[in-house]
């Protein structure tokens, strides 16, 4: 295999790198899709909705950490940011949570059909498998152990099983304790593999960082639930107090806002204490885990 050609080393700091990122992986996915069908073009409209491209970020600031080159990165940061979509398209659907509004746009099969934002979601999955085949930057055996760690996370013991049990949980009681595991399957095992790539791709240790991202996952959804039964549709840019209209069995709705803020500030407190064992409190990705944390405020 050629020698991948690297761009010199970015240097992030706290005033540029959110900005610089989003702008790369916008770019980065630009490449991908060629409007030559009402697929990609369903699927350009889905991936270029303003977003915040959190999980990509994450991926990237970790690799800042261990001092990657941002290039090694790319294809697998952008596969990220397309798993994540093809997940909320599918989950807008009537069949599934019947969204209409998404990033402050009309959902995908809102703007088409419900037809083709099944089939761009799963054109979607398959382009995310893709890139990371075709990505000249890692090594084969790369290749294997990410695509492995990425099935793991998004299929039927990850992310799908995360999503049914949301579902199913509407019509039963449930515990603490299954709420948390629920969370932490369609929401946070995601997040894991994004903050986790990174750490296997430099060969480092992921005991360290797994805890941190179990906890960052974790609560970046009991956030979006807090958020969902307390903020306006205007300012979500998606239908507000749907979970509760739906009877979903979300950690707020159970236990209540009080308990929640307390779930999430326990969470904060334990990622804190990682951060700075790893002697990063002062790094741009302490910056943007507080700022996550930061958004029931």
């Amino acid at each position: 295999m050629a020698k991948p050609n690297l761009s010199p080393k970015i240097h992030l700091n706290k005033d540029n790198f959110e900005s610089l990122l989003q702008e790369r992986v916008n770019n980065e996915i630009s490449k991908y899709i060629i409007n030559t069908n009402e697929i990609d073009e369903s699927m350009r409209y889905a991936l270029t909705n303003p977003g915040k491209r959190v999980r990509p970020l994450l991926a990237y600031l970790i690799g800042d950490v261990l001092n990657l080159n941002l290039n090694m990165l790319d294809g697998t940061a952008s596969a990220i940011e397309i798993i994540h979509t093809y997940s909320l398209v599918h989950d807008d659907l009537p069949c599934m949570d019947d969204d209409d509004l998404r990033r402050g746009q009309p959902t995908l099969h809102v703007k088409y059909s419900e037809s083709t934002a099944v089939l761009a979601g799963d054109a979607m999955a398959s382009l995310a498998i893709d890139i990371i085949l075709q990505d000249s930057c890692l090594s084969s055996d790369l290749k294997v152990e990410l695509l492995q760690f990425l099935m793991k996370t998004i299929g039927p013991e990850g992310m799908i099983l995360g999503q049914i049990q949301d579902i199913s949980f509407e019509t039963t009681d449930v515990s603490e304790e299954q709420i948390i595991k629920m969370n932490e399957l369609k929401t946070g095992a995601l997040v894991e593999f994004s903050m986790l790539a990174p750490v296997i791709i430099a060969g480092e240790d992921t005991k360290q960082w797994g805890k941190i991202a179990k906890r960052v996952g974790i609560t970046f959804q009991l956030i979006d639930d807090l958020l969902d039964i307390q903020e306006t549709e205007e300012k979500l840019g998606k239908a507000a107090k749907k979970d509760k209209k739906k009877n979903k069995k979300n950690y707020p709705i159970c236990f209540g806002v009080d308990k929640t803020r307390d779930k999430i500030k326990e969470y904060q407190n334990e990622v804190e204490v990682l951060i700075s064992e790893m002697n990063l409190s002062e790094h741009p990705i302490s910056i943007y885990i507080n700022k996550l944390f930061a958004r029931q405020k």
